[in-house]
């Protein structure tokens, strides 16, 4: 294999959430998808001038550039906008709202850019901080300038602006709470900058300290996050730029619930925000669900006046198309010119600018119509790999190959026909299964009718290229996943766990998983996490997630302490555990159940989980070269086997949370009678017999007296020990009502008694 083989610039198929932040391996064709990337800088232009919020609905086929579009979108006009993106949104609709503003938060959080697409030395929510800090500085700086100046101001000079820009803004925006606006000026204190962001984010796990330090007294409640989703569109505004949020991957956000909070969301940000750029990518399935779901308030709203649309309004579609032939030959020439490439083929002394591949090989990828960019890219990569193994051949074997555009193995030759010599297969197989209803391709005859010439005597034997074991390719996904969850700047929520908890028992259960939501959040408002109940197998598991702190911790474990050992509480280990009531609640609850303190090494693997199920459900792997192919029941199977995630700890226990409990041992059965009839004390039953001490002189037998007339009793008889006295007689009650005599005055069991049903009624009795 030649050192090309390393350098397939195809192999990246699709743009992933690191590819969107990392501009600078941004690999971007600007010809492609140029109409709908120039309407989305319309909407920009217009929100800009207006400030008036619009949505936009971007449309595509999986594969198709959507994602893309959306990377060049911040590449192109990272100076002019902010710029945030929320992908794979819950699915609790409740939890929607503070997922949108921790993801809006974490995409303030990464760096600014310069016009010249540079980064700057600060993030977009620091700039967003100097735009608010401008009206109290006497000078007209820029905003790097702003930066270069603030670092040489005084400390105690800082504040006093900060507190000038605070009043300021209160002024402006009476309805807002003053804590929002200190912790969002308190973004330009370097040892305040980071608990800032996290408390403006909704992180319930701030420590009393921490709220201290921040001039706080407690969390952001849910309550007041739709306030601080609305005021980042208006201070943003007055920066002079709009805020892009890009929903993606709204893949399973299907039900009407779901829809109706997104809605109301919507309602939020056109009606009592402004500056807002939402768009929303959508698959064309998808898609018809919200159209026939939108409420015609909402229409109105975003919509545009169509008497042949539903409700009479057509919602604002952005369509990002297939590419055609041109279209596919500069995506093609784009990725053969990635640096790597470019020189390797300089070091070689090769002039070509598609090398390794051929001419024959570019005519035969941008023949046909039009197809996805995906799968253009998938079929180069797997021509590029074959290139590569027969690169270090001698030329006439090369073209011995390429002679004829094979699209699928011929049917084998007999052995017995062939000379020993010729005996192994000199085809070499590039299924392109989009290319074959190609016009281009017509004249190609069936696999069945293709004739191959015997080889020459000269050449060697070409073996067909073997492609990427899924799992292999499966696991570079993965593992680029895991790496760039641990490059985000903040941690997830205790929404993001429940939701990849979720993902991951959806994975590793055969069987058909029954979920239904738990009670928390219904007796509880300001619960900050998920709960849900797992049921498969004939058992269940019920999971808990919550990184609160103090009383809202202990309201969470208050609702546990009835688990009974079929519940698993999940906490990132950002968020400690502290206070005597907490811990004795805590301890409780370990007691019969699960509780995990999630490291972050364990989330960033449960994230990188989440976003490769994203991407495939969305179709990024359709198309990948693998053996097997990447269907999605491969995929899944190729992770579901995966060492990294067999092996987490959240995994183990939540086998074991889920193992059926061993029922508790019954009660002994009771009779009717031992429940009519106090039975005597134990250690009565346990004594030795009276007989082995009774005095000697007692007799052993004696004759039965004769039976009692009415109204006599039974004669008394007097330890041995003591002078035999005249009996007395004495009224004897009956057996359920006599209390139990002591051990000691038993009488002797050698002393016969009538039976108890000879005993006549306390009434019939006389007195001695």
């Amino acid at each position: 294999m030649s050192l090309y083989a390393a350098l397939n610039p195809f192999t990246s198929t699709s743009v992933g959430e690191n590819d969107l932040w990392n501009a600078a391996s941004f690999m971007d064709v600007p010809h492609i998808h140029s109409v709908p990337f120039d309407s989305l800088r319309v909407v920009e232009d217009q929100v800009r001038a207006q400030h008036r919020s619009q949505v936009r609905f971007v449309r595509g086929a999986g594969g198709s550039g959507k994602s893309h579009l959306f990377s060049r979108l911040r590449r192109e006009c990272a100076d002019s906008i902010f710029y945030a993106y929320a992908p794979n949104p819950p699915l609790q609709p409740e939890a929607l709202e503070n997922f949108i503003l921790s993801r809006f938060v974490s995409s303030m959080r990464h760096p600014a850019r310069s016009r010249e697409g540079r980064e700057a030395p600060y993030s977009q929510l620091r700039l967003l901080a100097y735009a608010l800090l401008k009206p109290v500085v006497e000078q007209d700086f820029t905003f790097p300038q702003l930066h270069e100046a603030w670092a040489s101001i005084r400390l105690e000079t800082r504040k006093d602006m900060i507190h000038q820009a605070v009043q300021l803004l209160e002024a402006e925006h009476p309805m807002v709470p003053r804590s929002i606006l200190r912790c969002l000026l308190n973004i330009l204190r370097d040892d305040k900058e980071h608990l800032a962001a996290q408390w403006l984010s909704g992180a319930a796990y701030l420590t009393e300290a921490e709220l201290k330090y921040l001039g706080v007294v407690e969390p952001l409640a849910r309550a007041e996050m739709g306030i601080v989703i609305q005021l980042f569109g208006k201070l943003a505004a007055q920066a002079g730029a709009p805020v892009v949020l890009v929903l993606d991957q709204l893949d399973l956000v299907v039900t009407q619930p779901q829809l109706d909070e997104m809605q109301r969301l919507l309602f939020a940000l056109i009606d009592q925000s402004q500056n807002w750029v939402v768009l929303i990518g959508l698959v064309a399935e998808r898609y018809a669900a919200w159209d026939a779901a939108l409420t015609q308030a909402l229409r109105g709203r975003v919509g545009v006046p169509d008497s042949n649309a539903p409700l009479g309004f057509r919602l604002p579609v952005i369509d990002v198309l297939p590419i055609a032939s041109e279209q596919k030959r500069l995506l093609l020439s784009c990725r053969l010119e990635s640096p790597p490439l470019v020189e390797q083929r300089k070091k070689d002394g090769i002039t070509s600018s598609i090398h390794p591949l051929q001419e024959e090989d570019i005519a035969r990828l941008t023949a046909g119509g039009a197809i996805s960019p995906r799968h253009l890219l998938a079929a180069a990569a797997e021509v590029y790999a074959m290139r590569t193994s027969t690169s270090s051949l001698p030329p006439e074997v090369v073209a011995a190959v390429s002679v004829q555009p094979v699209v699928a193995l011929p049917p084998p030759v007999p052995q017995q026909v062939m000379p020993a010599q010729f005996r192994a297969p000199v085809a070499v197989a590039v299924p392109v299964a989009e290319f074959a209803a190609a016009p281009a391709l017509a004249a190609i005859p069936a696999p069945s009718a293709v004739q191959l010439p015997p080889p020459p005597a000269f050449l060697p034997a070409v073996s067909v290229v073997p492609r990427q074991s899924l799992a292999e390719k499966v696991d570079s996904l993965l593992q680029d996943a895991v790496q760039a969850a641990k490059a985000e700047a903040g941690s997830p929520s205790a929404i993001d766990l429940g939701e990849r908890t979720r993902d991951l028992i959806e994975l590793m259960v055969a069987p058909t998983v029954t979920i239904s939501e738990g009670d928390i959040r219904k007796t509880y408002d300001n619960f900050d996490g998920a709960d849900r109940w797992f049921q498969w197998g004939g058992s269940q598991v019920r999971v808990v997630t919550s990184d609160a702190m103090r009383g809202s911790f202990i309201a969470v474990l208050e609702r546990l302490k009835e688990a009974a050992g079929d519940t698993l509480l999940l906490r990132n280990d950002i968020a400690p555990v502290s206070g005597q009531l907490t811990m004795e609640l805590l301890n409780a609850f370990k007691a019969k159940n699960i509780f995990h303190h999630m490291p972050a090494s364990e989330a960033a693997v449960l994230s990188a989980l989440g976003r490769m199920l994203a991407a495939q459900r969305e179709g990024s792997y359709d198309q990948l070269a693998t053996e097997p192919p990447a269907t999605r029941e491969n995929v899944l199977a190729a992770l579901r086997g995966h060492p990294l995630l067999r092996g987490l700890r959240l995994w183990d226990m939540i086998q074991k949370a889920h193992a059926p409990k061993a029922a508790p041992p019954a009660p002994p059965p009771t009779s009717v009678l031992s429940s009519i009839i106090r039975q005597p004390a134990p250690v009565v039953v346990a004594a030795p017999p009276v007989v082995a001490v009774a005095p000697p002189a007692l007799p052993v037998a004696r004759p039965q007296p004769p039976p009692l007339a009415a109204g006599m009793v039974k004669p008394v008889a007097k330890p041995p020990s003591a002078p035999m006295s005249k009996p007395v007689a004495r009224p004897v009650a009956p057996p359920t009502a006599k209390p139990p005599a002591p051990p000691a005055a038993k009488p002797p069991t050698v002393i016969a008694r009538p039976p108890m049903t000879k005993l006549p009624p306390p009434s019939h009795g006389t007195a001695a």
